[in-house]
Protein backbone atom coordinates (compact mmCIF):
# COMPACT_ATOMS: atom_id res chain seq x y z
CA UNK A 1 0.00 0.00 0.00
CA UNK A 2 1.52 3.23 -0.69
CA UNK A 3 2.16 6.10 2.16
CA UNK A 4 -0.08 8.53 3.21
CA UNK A 5 0.00 11.38 5.30
CA UNK A 6 -3.93 10.67 6.81
CA UNK A 7 -6.83 8.76 6.03
CA UNK A 8 -10.08 10.69 5.67
CA UNK A 9 -12.87 8.77 6.06
CA UNK A 10 -16.62 9.91 5.19
CA UNK A 11 -20.02 8.06 5.25
CA UNK A 12 -23.74 7.98 4.33
CA UNK A 13 -23.32 10.72 1.67
CA UNK A 14 -26.70 9.85 0.68
CA UNK A 15 -27.05 11.94 -2.69
CA UNK A 16 -25.61 14.88 -1.37
CA UNK A 17 -23.18 15.88 -3.77
CA UNK A 18 -22.75 19.41 -3.44
CA UNK A 19 -22.24 19.12 0.10
CA UNK A 20 -19.77 16.16 -0.26
CA UNK A 21 -17.34 18.10 -2.23
CA UNK A 22 -17.72 20.95 0.37
CA UNK A 23 -16.69 18.38 2.67
CA UNK A 24 -14.06 17.11 0.52
CA UNK A 25 -12.54 21.26 0.60
CA UNK A 26 -13.28 21.87 4.14
CA UNK A 27 -10.66 18.81 5.13
CA UNK A 28 -8.22 19.94 2.09
CA UNK A 29 -8.46 16.28 0.51
CA UNK A 30 -5.19 15.67 -1.80
CA UNK A 31 -5.41 13.00 -3.76
CA UNK A 32 -1.79 12.28 -3.69
CA UNK A 33 -0.88 12.74 -0.03
CA UNK A 34 -4.42 11.25 1.58
CA UNK A 35 -6.40 7.91 1.79
CA UNK A 36 -9.66 8.84 1.16
CA UNK A 37 -11.94 6.14 2.55
CA UNK A 38 -15.84 6.43 1.28
CA UNK A 39 -17.93 3.61 4.08
CA UNK A 40 -20.93 3.40 1.39
CA UNK A 41 -24.71 4.64 0.57
CA UNK A 42 -23.40 6.78 -1.92
CA UNK A 43 -26.82 7.36 -3.10
CA UNK A 44 -30.93 7.58 -2.15
CA UNK A 45 -32.97 10.18 -0.20
CA UNK A 46 -30.55 12.93 -1.55
CA UNK A 47 -31.38 14.63 -4.65
CA UNK A 48 -27.76 14.31 -6.66
CA UNK A 49 -27.44 10.78 -6.80
CA UNK A 50 -26.01 10.12 -10.19
CA UNK A 51 -23.66 13.32 -8.82
CA UNK A 52 -22.70 11.64 -6.53
CA UNK A 53 -21.77 8.60 -8.34
CA UNK A 54 -19.96 10.35 -10.46
CA UNK A 55 -17.67 12.29 -8.49
CA UNK A 56 -16.87 8.74 -6.60
CA UNK A 57 -16.11 6.96 -9.72
CA UNK A 58 -13.06 9.58 -10.70
CA UNK A 59 -12.41 9.82 -6.55
CA UNK A 60 -12.41 5.67 -6.76
CA UNK A 61 -9.48 6.35 -10.09
CA UNK A 62 -7.25 8.98 -8.11
CA UNK A 63 -7.08 6.28 -5.06
CA UNK A 64 -9.74 6.68 -2.87
CA UNK A 65 -11.25 3.49 -1.42
CA UNK A 66 -15.21 3.32 -1.97
CA UNK A 67 -17.48 0.39 -0.17
CA UNK A 68 -20.60 -0.84 -0.69
CA UNK A 69 -23.29 -0.06 1.57
CA UNK A 70 -26.75 -1.30 1.80
CA UNK A 71 -28.26 1.08 -0.98
CA UNK A 72 -25.70 0.14 -3.20
CA UNK A 73 -26.98 -3.86 -2.75
CA UNK A 74 -30.23 -2.37 -3.28
CA UNK A 75 -29.44 -0.54 -5.93
CA UNK A 76 -27.57 -3.50 -7.47
CA UNK A 77 -30.37 -5.76 -8.00
CA UNK A 78 -32.85 -2.54 -9.19
CA UNK A 79 -30.22 -2.29 -12.03
CA UNK A 80 -30.18 -5.98 -12.95
CA UNK A 81 -34.08 -5.55 -12.97
CA UNK A 82 -33.61 -3.00 -15.60
CA UNK A 83 -30.99 -4.01 -17.75
CA UNK A 84 -32.67 -7.70 -17.89
CA UNK A 85 -36.46 -6.95 -18.46
CA UNK A 86 -38.11 -5.39 -21.31
CA UNK A 87 -41.06 -3.80 -19.86
CA UNK A 88 -39.71 -3.33 -16.21
CA UNK A 89 -40.88 0.66 -16.41
CA UNK A 90 -44.57 -1.11 -17.48
CA UNK A 91 -44.75 -3.31 -14.81
CA UNK A 92 -43.13 -2.55 -11.88
CA UNK A 93 -41.64 -5.07 -9.39
CA UNK A 94 -42.75 -5.05 -5.75
CA UNK A 95 -38.69 -4.67 -5.55
CA UNK A 96 -38.63 -1.14 -7.26
CA UNK A 97 -41.85 -0.29 -5.45
CA UNK A 98 -40.34 -0.98 -2.04
CA UNK A 99 -37.51 0.78 -3.06
CA UNK A 100 -38.49 3.88 -3.73
CA UNK A 101 -41.45 4.34 -1.63
CA UNK A 102 -39.84 2.88 1.54
CA UNK A 103 -35.94 2.83 1.03
CA UNK A 104 -35.28 6.58 -0.22
CA UNK A 105 -34.80 5.35 -4.26
CA UNK A 106 -37.57 7.95 -5.39
CA UNK A 107 -35.45 10.57 -6.20
CA UNK A 108 -32.73 8.03 -7.84
CA UNK A 109 -35.11 6.06 -9.81
CA UNK A 110 -35.80 9.26 -11.92
CA UNK A 111 -32.42 9.67 -12.55
CA UNK A 112 -31.57 6.24 -14.01
CA UNK A 113 -34.95 5.26 -14.96
CA UNK A 114 -34.39 6.98 -19.02
CA UNK A 115 -30.29 6.23 -19.20
CA UNK A 116 -29.31 3.87 -21.81
CA UNK A 117 -28.66 0.47 -21.27
CA UNK A 118 -25.13 0.98 -21.38
CA UNK A 119 -24.91 3.34 -19.13
CA UNK A 120 -27.05 1.60 -16.69
CA UNK A 121 -24.17 -1.62 -17.50
CA UNK A 122 -21.88 1.09 -16.12
CA UNK A 123 -23.15 1.89 -13.39
CA UNK A 124 -23.72 -1.69 -12.49
CA UNK A 125 -19.97 -2.54 -13.10
CA UNK A 126 -18.99 0.36 -10.53
CA UNK A 127 -21.54 -1.13 -7.81
CA UNK A 128 -20.50 -4.91 -8.37
CA UNK A 129 -16.87 -3.96 -7.91
CA UNK A 130 -16.99 -2.13 -4.57
CA UNK A 131 -15.45 -3.95 -2.04
CA UNK A 132 -17.41 -4.39 1.36
CA UNK A 133 -14.83 -3.91 4.29
CA UNK A 134 -10.99 -2.31 3.86
CA UNK A 135 -8.56 -2.87 6.59
CA UNK A 136 -5.42 -0.29 6.68
CA UNK A 137 -3.23 -0.70 10.42
CA UNK A 138 -4.89 -0.58 13.53
CA UNK A 139 -8.55 0.54 11.19
CA UNK A 140 -10.80 -1.12 9.65
CA UNK A 141 -13.34 0.50 7.75
CA UNK A 142 -17.09 -1.45 6.70
CA UNK A 143 -20.66 0.24 6.43
CA UNK A 144 -22.39 -1.25 9.23
CA UNK A 145 -19.95 -2.48 11.57
CA UNK A 146 -20.66 -6.23 11.20
CA UNK A 147 -20.71 -9.64 12.94
CA UNK A 148 -17.62 -9.54 15.75
CA UNK A 149 -18.27 -13.14 16.37
CA UNK A 150 -16.55 -13.80 13.02
CA UNK A 151 -13.38 -12.65 11.27
CA UNK A 152 -13.68 -9.67 9.61
CA UNK A 153 -12.94 -11.54 6.61
CA UNK A 154 -15.38 -14.33 6.99
CA UNK A 155 -18.55 -12.09 7.35
CA UNK A 156 -20.79 -11.99 4.79
CA UNK A 157 -21.89 -8.91 2.44
CA UNK A 158 -25.33 -8.66 4.53
CA UNK A 159 -23.56 -8.65 7.97
CA UNK A 160 -20.96 -5.47 6.80
CA UNK A 161 -23.45 -3.76 4.83
CA UNK A 162 -26.74 -4.10 7.20
CA UNK A 163 -24.91 -4.78 10.13
CA UNK A 164 -25.59 -6.49 13.53
CA UNK A 165 -28.06 -5.35 15.84
CA UNK A 166 -25.55 -6.04 18.92
CA UNK A 167 -22.54 -4.41 17.60
CA UNK A 168 -23.02 -0.87 18.68
CA UNK A 169 -22.93 -2.59 22.27
CA UNK A 170 -20.46 -5.39 22.05
CA UNK A 171 -16.70 -5.87 21.80
CA UNK A 172 -15.35 -5.66 18.49
CA UNK A 173 -11.89 -6.32 17.20
CA UNK A 174 -8.86 -6.95 19.59
CA UNK A 175 -6.71 -4.16 18.70
CA UNK A 176 -8.40 -2.70 16.40
CA UNK A 177 -11.16 0.45 15.82
CA UNK A 178 -14.14 -0.34 13.31
CA UNK A 179 -15.17 3.09 11.32
CA UNK A 180 -18.21 2.52 9.96
CA UNK A 181 -21.87 4.23 9.16
CA UNK A 182 -24.93 3.33 8.58
CA UNK A 183 -26.21 4.74 12.06
CA UNK A 184 -27.27 7.89 12.76
CA UNK A 185 -24.90 9.39 15.67
CA UNK A 186 -27.92 10.04 17.76
CA UNK A 187 -28.84 6.58 17.62
CA UNK A 188 -25.59 5.42 19.21
CA UNK A 189 -25.59 8.07 21.65
CA UNK A 190 -27.01 5.42 24.56
CA UNK A 191 -23.92 3.11 23.93
CA UNK A 192 -21.73 6.03 25.13
CA UNK A 193 -20.67 6.44 28.93
CA UNK A 194 -22.68 9.49 30.25
CA UNK A 195 -24.88 9.60 27.29
CA UNK A 196 -27.09 12.06 28.36
CA UNK A 197 -24.92 14.72 28.65
CA UNK A 198 -23.02 14.01 25.00
CA UNK A 199 -26.75 13.82 23.51
CA UNK A 200 -26.87 16.58 20.64
CA UNK A 201 -29.78 17.64 18.36
CA UNK A 202 -29.58 16.06 15.09
CA UNK A 203 -28.39 19.75 13.49
CA UNK A 204 -25.30 19.48 15.81
CA UNK A 205 -24.87 15.74 15.63
CA UNK A 206 -21.41 14.48 15.86
CA UNK A 207 -18.86 11.75 14.95
CA UNK A 208 -19.70 8.88 17.92
CA UNK A 209 -16.43 7.27 20.08
CA UNK A 210 -17.49 4.36 21.57
CA UNK A 211 -15.80 5.83 25.42
CA UNK A 212 -16.56 2.16 26.86
CA UNK A 213 -14.87 -0.37 24.51
CA UNK A 214 -12.81 2.26 22.81
CA UNK A 215 -12.68 0.30 19.30
CA UNK A 216 -15.45 1.85 17.37
CA UNK A 217 -16.18 4.96 15.12
CA UNK A 218 -19.43 6.12 14.30
CA UNK A 219 -18.60 8.46 11.24
CA UNK A 220 -22.64 8.56 10.10
CA UNK A 221 -23.87 12.11 11.51
CA UNK A 222 -27.38 11.67 9.82
CA UNK A 223 -27.00 14.82 7.31
CA UNK A 224 -29.92 13.99 5.51
CA UNK A 225 -31.99 13.72 7.90
CA UNK A 226 -31.21 17.32 9.06
CA UNK A 227 -28.05 16.23 10.47
CA UNK A 228 -24.47 16.58 9.57
CA UNK A 229 -22.07 15.06 6.99
CA UNK A 230 -19.13 14.10 8.20
CA UNK A 231 -15.67 13.38 7.70
CA UNK A 232 -13.04 11.81 10.44
CA UNK A 233 -8.86 12.39 9.95
CA UNK A 234 -6.69 9.56 11.07
CA UNK A 235 -4.64 8.99 13.22
CA UNK A 236 -5.23 12.37 14.41
CA UNK A 237 -9.09 11.90 15.23
CA UNK A 238 -9.79 15.79 13.50
CA UNK A 239 -13.23 16.24 12.47
CA UNK A 240 -15.07 18.06 9.86
CA UNK A 241 -18.50 18.74 9.25
CA UNK A 242 -20.92 20.81 6.69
Amino acid sequence: MRIVDRILAISDVHGENTKFIKLLKQAAYEPENDLLVICGDLIDRGEENLAVIETCMKLQKQGAIILKGNHEQMLEQILKEMIDGENWHRYLSLNIKLWREKNGGEAMYYEIRKLPKEKLMEILEFVQGLPIYFASGKYIFTHAGGNVVKSIETNTEDELVWGDKSFPSCKAYPDKITVFGHIPTWLLYPYTANHLKNKKRRTEAKIWFDTIHKDKIGIDCGSVFCGRLAAIELPSYREFYV
